[in-house]
């Protein structure tokens, strides 16, 4: 056999064939350019090849790793604090005789008592004095607020907060790629901060609202990440079905700082913190409804926790994987060092480079190609993605957990709502070990469709026991029951619909359109949860088991849209998520699950 031509290896570099040497002479500035070019393919095979080198068992960390899983956790604190701290403040007593909700039982006795002295210290004139004493009655007279009020307010005290989290949520990518992930969670933490102190030293409604829109800035600078909220990120690049999961911007940036070992450790801190919050306030509003300025601590008590977050950020490092990108490479080195060992550091250092090679070739994709369905099925993933959060919160987990005091109350009466709110967050905390053990092994179609078909069951029951009229002595039954099947809808919820959307919607986009399409799908949660916010205290006023029925149609709907149309995800590369979407048929029965 003989040796290759000088053409032939001209031809087998990616030149054109030729038929002379002339031919191939004419061609050397294309070959030069064709050969410049980047080899992207070549690229992510070296960081297969980088990730198969690395000693999967060395899972080792310096101590350093519980300072940032501290950090992880009072993040998870303060958002959890502020869902359980709101809510309850509706039906604390303290709190509806500041605003004027209701009066004062001894209001009435002060102004008899006023009256009595003043007709005592008048008598000695003419009769002129009753009708003096009549007009300071008037004036002076507590007289509360109508339900339609009271709706109103406690659905802009609601829908503020989400409203603010919307606007932080559009805000913080620009800080968060330009500055680093550290100013980012500081300026969230900040804005929380002050918010939470104005509203617990709000003396009107006016001065509640405010405060309201800058705390949910705050929170939504916390919970974008290149806008998403919970990742659990595969990538086609690793190869391997590791996963890591970050949840917040803050969450991302520990994530980031974390060896790969303890991210998904660190992820399911975060989680359990939020729950662990919302429990711990709700343990305190016990205690904190006796007293007339209670509320204030629901409302501000976070603040320590907040506080905590932004003094322990001064000793944390910038997050590696953004000093890399940055080409900061001797801070990446420093920032390793403080989770890594001396021996770990070299592979990781190279790891990241050869990523953001990777992402920066890769590029950003722009709208057209979000909502080109010849790409790789886009706009069927980002239908898919936006229907999935609508259907989340359209399903009325936000109305039942943060409005529960006020469902129980008319059962249960102000002290008993506030138990039977308790026992709901309990509940709730411990359905989320449900997911950490199950989502992998079962995937996430299995867990929506079954956690669907939980909440469907438990909201049924609810619309009926609502709409019954209850008789005296009847009332705290019909209230058992409510509670038993709000907290099936908990479960249901807890294990399903709730984390598995996040990631669901975080691994369904090719990482080239994964900022822009998670930006939509991201923004369509934070509107339902604005609408429903605001909307549900009227609704609920007019007809109870009428939100409950329609809430129960949502999750039809969603958990049939899921059984047929939701590709499964779990466990796969970025190209096998691609082929599934490319390739799924809608069928009955379904013919994969996982």
């Amino acid at each position: 056999m003989s040796e290759p031509t000088d053409m032939t290896a001209v031809a087998m570099a990616g030149g054109a064939p030729a038929s002379d040497a002339t031919a191939a002479d004419d061609q050397p500035e294309k070959l030069e350019s064709q050969t410049s070019q980047p080899d992207k393919s070549s690229l992510k095979e070296s960081i297969i090849s980088h990730n198969l080198e690395r000693d999967h068992s060395d899972t080792r960390a310096k101590p350093f790793i519980w300072a940032l899983a501290l950090t992880a956790a009072l993040g998870g604190l303060i958002f959890g604090y502020d869902i359980g701290g709101a809510g309850a403040t509706f039906v604390m007593d303290g709190f509806k005789y500041h605003f004027g909700w209701a009066c004062a039982p001894d209001d009435y006795g002060a102004y008899s008592t006023y009256l009595f002295l003043m007709v005592n210290w008048t008598s000695y004139f003419d009769h002129s004095y009753v009708v003096i004493c009549f007009l300071q009655l008037q004036l002076t007279e507590c007289v509360p607020k109508s339900q339609r009020q009271i709706d109103i307010e406690t659905g802009l005290i609601n829908g503020l907060f989400g409203t603010g989290a919307a606007f932080g949520a559009l805000f913080a990518p620009l800080l968060f790629n330009n500055k680093g992930r550290k100013p980012t969670i500081n300026f969230g933490a900040i804005a929380f901060t002050i918010g939470a102190a104005l509203q617990a030293a709000a003396v009107s409604m006016p001065m509640l609202y405010i405060p309201r829109l800058l705390s949910g800035f705050g929170i939504g600078m916390l919970s974008m990440c290149s806008p998403v909220l919970l990742i659990y990120h595969f990538t086609s690049c690793r190869g391997v079905n590791g996963f890591l999961i970050f949840w917040y911007t803050l969450l991302r940036y520990i994530a980031e700082c974390a060896p790969e070992s303890h991210r998904g450790q660190l992820a399911t801190l975060w989680q359990l913190a939020i729950t662990s919050g919302i429990v711990l306030v709700s343990i305190l509003n016990i205690w904190l409804a006796d007293w007339q300025e209670g509320w204030r601590i629901s409302y501000g008590g976070n603040i320590v926790f907040s506080l905590a977050l932004v003094g322990l950020l001064t000793i944390m490092p910038e997050s590696p994987h953004f000093l890399v990108s940055n080409e900061r490479f001797d801070d990446a080195r420093e920032a390793l060092g403080k989770t890594r060992f001396e021996d770990q550091i070299d592979w990781e250092l190279d790891e990241l480079k050869l990523e953001a090679k990777n992402a920066r070739e890769e590029g950003v994709a722009n709208w057209g190609e979000v909502f080109d369905d010849t790409n790789k099925k886009m706009r069927t993933r980002v239908r898919t993605g936006v229907l999935l959060q609508s259907f989340q919160q359209l399903s009325g987990i936000n109305a039942i957990m943060f409005y529960a005091p006020n469902i129980l109350q008319d059962f249960f009466g102000s002290k008993g709502s506030i138990y039977g709110t308790l026992a709901l967050n309990i509940i709730n905390f411990f359905a989320t070990f449900i997911t950490i053990f199950s989502i992998e092994r079962f995937g996430r179609v299995f867990l929506l469709f079954t956690g669907g078909l939980v909440m469907l069951v438990a909201l049924i029951p609810t619309a009926v026991l609502a709409s019954v009229d209850s008789e005296e002595g009847s009332v705290q039954a019909i209230g058992i029951g409510v509670t038993v099947f709000c907290a099936l809808y908990v479960i249901g919820f807890a294990y399903s619909w709730g984390p598995v959307v996040w990631v669901v919607c975080a691994e369904m986009f090719p990482m080239r359109e994964r900022g822009k399409a998670t930006s939509l799908t991201t923004f369509s949660n934070w509107f339902w949860t604005c609408i429903v916010g605001a909307v549900f205290p009227i609704a609920s006023t007019a007809s109870l088991a009428g939100c409950f029925g329609f809430f129960a149609a949502v999750v039809f709907v969603a958990t049939t849209f899921v059984y047929l149309f939701l590709p499964e995800t779990a466990n796969l590369t970025a190209p096998e998520i691609d082929e599934q979407y490319l390739t799924h048929k809608a069928t009955v029965p379904r013919k994969k699950w996982n």
